[in-house]
């Protein structure tokens, strides 16, 4: 993998498939089977992040990933058996706000590549996608992600840059149908294919029974919007006295979580660890009787898919949480939601499970059954298949919103008008984000 830093760094690193040569052009070392692939993904720098292209590539892809030289993560990117490129980006770890440093050595690339499809991991309305866009020609196949389920109605330069990348795609991989609605009511019209996220391959089952104490656990940012207080609260019903709740992750609710359990007198039921591996964090998984995933909605951020969901069922941990967002699509049928911010409800509903073997059963074999469709490689072979659409040939009229909520249902939350992205509410101005490129 090659750190490109400057113009006379050679633009293209290989990693086993392919050589290349100090003038950063491609020297041929036999014709891989499949159409070429080239992604842009801003957190391809993550191991974790790349089970999606390391089974595009198993599925038959000539697949190029394009990520950050700086982002905040790991600084080693370790070996890929696809091409793995770095390249520097302004503005690191801002995920709507970064743009690539030097769009030339962009387009050298596209140009050495010659891509069948352009596959941009990254929101309609962000500054990466609107650049990228400016840098291929109207032929080129393009496809992209969207995981925005809130019908936002962005402010300028956001929303030119979303409409014309949603008329300017060939095809689209929300992760949710609320997120599929947002985009067609928006006016894309091409091709879809909603894919889930998948579960790591650590991610294997596990052997708990719902004997002794009742173990729950809890995945993700600790920040109020995700409802780490209102488990912590599970702790003090007397239905679970016999529970203990283990937090994974950091954030400034953990400080709040120890105060607020000792304060219920909960303390010694309460475990809190930071970030862990996808090994470590299985083990605790499968551990687990229940996971939580009380996840509140705020006016602009509401939950997009829930990664901890499809983890938590391949583990064989049953999911109950609030129907979020996109949570109640995810869980499907195969755990339980209440109504968003109904802490009795919650309770009532781990208590249930807690004293019901039987249902408790029922839904971890859901689990197992909905997660075995949600594996990298069957969203990999979905992915091609989208490729092949895109290539096909010009999109259709677009429908509208009131078609595409007949079709995907409605949008996690409708009409939000947010005067920026969060970070840059206090500023009167967006030209810095290059609105005047």
């Amino acid at each position: 993998m090659i750190s490109v830093a400057n113009r006379s760094t050679p633009v293209i690193g290989c990693v086993r498939k392919r050589p290349f040569t100090a003038s950063g052009r491609l020297v041929t070392a036999g014709t891989l089977p499949g159409m070429k692939v080239l992604r842009m993904y801003h957190a391809g720098r993550d191991a974790a992040h790349r089970e999606r292209d390391r089974a595009l590539a198993e599925a038959g892809a000539d697949l190029t990933l394009v990520v950050p030289s700086q982002w905040p993560g790991p600084d080693h990117l370790g070996d890929e058996d696809f091409r793995v490129i770095e390249l520097p980006v302004l503005r690191p770890g801002d995920i709507n706000r970064h743009t690539y440093a030097d769009p030339r050595m962009v387009a050298d690339l596209i140009a050495d590549l010659t891509p069948d499809v352009v596959d941009i991991h990254e929101e309609p309305y962000s500054a990466a996608m609107h650049q990228l866009l400016g840098l291929l020609g109207p032929q080129q196949a393009v496809v992209a992600y969207t995981a925005q389920n809130i019908d936002k109605r962005f402010p300028p330069p956001f929303a030119r840059w979303e409409r014309a990348a949603l008329r300017r795609l060939n095809g689209l991989y929300p992760c949710s149908r609320q997120a599929a609605s947002v985009a067609i009511g928006k006016g894309y019209a091409g091709p879809v294919e909603v894919l889930p996220l998948a579960a790591p391959a650590a991610m294997t089952a596990g052997d708990q029974r719902l004997d002794g104490d009742l173990r729950l656990l809890l995945v993700g940012r600790m920040v109020p919007e995700k409802g780490v207080l209102d488990a912590v609260r599970l702790l003090a019903d007397a239905r679970l006295s016999h529970a203990r709740l283990q937090l994974v992750g950091e954030g400034p609710e953990v400080v709040r979580a120890l105060e607020l359990a000792a304060a219920l007198g909960v303390r010694d039921r309460l475990d809190i660890s930071g970030w862990l591996d996808a090994g470590a964090l299985a083990t605790h998984y499968r551990r687990a009787h229940i996971v939580l995933a009380p996840s509140r909605s705020t006016r602009s951020w509401t939950e997009q898919f829930g990664r901890m969901v499809v983890e938590a069922q391949a583990c064989g941990a049953v999911v109950v949480g609030y129907a979020s967002g996109a949570l109640d699509e995810v869980i499907g049928n195969a755990g339980l939601t209440v109504p968003e911010g109904d802490e009795q409800a919650l309770a009532a509903a781990v208590a249930g499970l807690a004293t019901d073997p039987s249902r408790w059963n029922d839904l971890r074999t859901r689990g197992f059954e909905l997660a075995a469709t949600r594996t990298w490689d069957a969203v990999a072979r979905h992915q091609m298949a989208l490729y092949e659409r895109a290539l096909a040939g010009p999109a259709p009229t677009a429908s509208g919103r009131a078609a595409a909520r007949e079709t995907w249902g409605a949008p996690a939350l409708d009409g939000v008008r947010p005067w920026a992205l969060p970070h840059l509410a206090d500023r009167v101005r967006t030209r810095i984000l290059g609105a005047d490129r």
